[in-house]
């Protein structure tokens, strides 16, 4: 029975440990604020059983907290995460504009045919985010009554104005680096921007926001890769 209950409270003291690391994984700021050590964990652990409704004792969130900062698998990720940032090519695109559109076989032929398309846009920007059952064409807003008028107007679901995109070129090493998109999200999550789609390859990450967020996001994002 001893050796039982022993168990038992080991697997509580994990689950309490993974749900806290990963509160703090999933929060920029205050993982920031803890490798900095300006913030008072005592204080943190008590905000955290309160907004997340934990029956966790203080001493079991706050020894997960502690045992995140001192974890050397953690501070040997962060480093890596951020040295592959500092590496990143940070450019922005305004003044774009986006359709939403039914993946069918009629779109997937206009898309297919650059007499359609490539022959307005010429050298200009042209992305398409491809879904199971829809596509997201985004183009140089210049050019969108040409663009909108190519497809039946049963396939359009929504039409996208005033948007910009963010691109983000990685090195290669990005594949061997996990934990680099949650670090880009959480952080334009915290700044309370947005992101309306996004597009990621090997090693590029397209990112579309809103027009007016986008010079705040392109700041947010050189900041943390400079």
């Amino acid at each position: 029975m001893t050796h039982f209950m022993s168990n038992m409270k080991k697997a509580e003291a994990e689950n309490i440990r993974e749900f806290v690391w990963k509160m703090i994984n999933t929060d920029i700021s205050m993982k920031k604020d803890l490798a900095r050590d300006i913030i008072n964990v005592r204080a943190l652990a008590k905000h955290i059983i309160e907004t997340q409704h934990m029956t966790a004792s203080l001493d079991a969130v706050i020894s997960s907290i502690r045992r995140y900062q001192h974890s050397p698998q953690k501070k040997e990720e962060d480093l890596s995460i951020y040295s592959l940032l500092k590496q990143a090519r940070i450019s922005i695109r305004t003044k774009m504009a986006g359709l939403l559109l039914k993946r069918t076989d009629e779109v997937k032929a206009i898309l297919g045919r650059p007499d359609k398309i490539l022959g307005y846009l010429e050298h200009e920007i042209v992305r398409v985010i491809e879904g199971k059952e829809t596509l997201i064409l985004i183009f140089d807003q210049k050019n969108f009554d040409k663009i909108s008028n190519i497809f039946p107007k049963k396939v359009i679901i929504k039409a996208k104005k005033h948007i910009g995109m963010v691109e983000i070129n990685y090195p290669l090493t990005l594949e061997k680096t996990p934990g680099v998109f949650n670090i880009i999200s959480s952080e334009l999550a915290e700044n309370n921007i947005s992101i309306m789609d996004a597009v990621i390859t090997s090693n590029e990450h397209i990112i579309v926001v809103k027009e007016d967020d986008l010079l705040k996001a392109f700041e947010v994002l050189y900041n943390l890769c400079k």
